[in-house]
C-alpha cells in the first residue's frame, strides 16, 4: 500500500489534501515548498512532507495545524483576546439549546489545553450564587463569538494548571462582570444560523 492511500485512511474526505496529486502533495505539506518557504515559522516545517514519492512525517499533524491557522485567520482580532492560565477572561458564545440566544461566561481560566491543536480547550471557574461552576470551552469552535481578558491577576501563577484554586476560598476566584463594560459586537448571525 502507497503512502499515500494511508493519509487517505487517516485523514476526513472533504480535506484538500486528499484531492491533490502526489506530486503537489509535497508542496502542501513540505515547509521546503516555495510557496510556503518564508510564511510559515520553524516549528510548522517538516511536519508532514512527501521526500521520494513517499509521505514522512506526520501528515495528521500538519493537516491539524493547518486547520488551526485556517481558524485564526478567519477570527476577527478585535473579539478574541490573548490570555493565560490565571486572567480573568469573559466568553461569549451560541448557546446551542437556544441558537437565538448569545450567552455570556466569565470566570478564571484554569487551564488551556492542547492550544496549537484542533481539539484545545480550556477551562473557566467562576462562583454563581454560591455554587462553583466550571465551564470547559473548545478553541476553536465556531460557536464561539468572542474571547476578552477582563483582568490579569495581581501576581502571575508559575503553574501551567492551576487546580489548586478548586480548594481555595470563593472570594479568590469569582469573577463579576457586566456585559455591557465588555463593549461585545452586535450579533451579526444571519436568521438560519439563529435557527429562526
Amino acid at each position: 500500500m502507497n503512502a499515500l492511500a494511508a493519509a487517505r485512511r487517516l485523514l476526513p474526505l472533504s480535506s484538500s489534501i486528499l484531492r491533490a496529486p502526489a506530486a503537489s502533495l509535497g508542496g502542501i505539506l513540505a515547509g521546503g515548498a516555495q510557496v510556503w518557504a518564508g510564511a510559515l515559522p520553524a516549528h510548522h516545517r517538516g511536519v508532514g512532507s512527501v521526500q521520494g514519492g513517499h509521505l514522512r512525517g506526520n501528515v495528521l499533524e500538519a493537516w491539524n495545524m493547518r486547520e488551526v491557522d485556517k481558524m485564526k485567520a478567519t477570527r476577527n482580532k478585535q473579539h478574541f483576546d490573548d490570555f493565560q492560565p490565571g486572567d480573568s477572561v469573559a466568553v461569549r458564545y451560541v448557546n446551542p439549546f437556544n441558537p437565538k440566544r448569545l450567552q455570556t461566561f466569565s470566570g478564571i481560566c484554569l487551564e488551556i489545553r492542547r492550544p496549537n491543536t484542533w481539539g484545545g480547550s480550556f477551562t473557566l471557574r467562576n462562583h454563581i450564587e454560591g455554587y462553583a461552576v466550571e465551564q470547559q470551552f473548545p478553541l476553536y469552535s465556531p460557536l464561539l463569538k468572542g474571547i476578552r481578558k477582563v483582568a490579569k491577576p495581581n501576581k502571575r501563577p508559575r503553574r501551567a494548571k492551576l487546580f489548586y484554586l478548586r480548594d481555595r476560598a470563593p472570594r479568590e476566584c469569582t469573577v463579576s462582570v457586566n456585559d455591557k463594560d465588555l463593549n461585545w459586537a452586535p450579533d451579526t448571525r444571519t436568521k438560519e444560523e439563529r435557527g429562526e
